[in-house]
């Protein structure tokens, strides 16, 4: 999977913490995206059921693809 090394943030109790992102979180990013247009589509129509998945879709989403961004989405443990 292709990934854009941009190097290490920090160190915590001995595992390192790096950024950098890859094409996985790129794409769940852009379903984080959609998640917010779909949210603000269902709050405009009212239709709160769907306002709610899609704020959910946007919270896990957009956590994900922070923790990935940060992590690289595993820790690297010094191998």
């Amino acid at each position: 999977m292709p990934f854009f090394d941009t190097g290490e943030l920090f160190t915590i109790g001995g595992v390192t913490i790096r950024i950098g992102i890859n094409a996985l979180a790129i794409l769940m990013g852009l379903v984080a995206v959609f998640g917010i247009i779909g949210l603000l589509n269902s709050m405009k129509a009212k239709n709160f059921l769907a306002a709610g998945f899609s704020g959910l879709t946007f919270v896990v989403f957009g956590l994900w693809t922070v923790a990935t961004i940060f992590t690289f989405g595993y820790p690297d443990l010094g191998h």
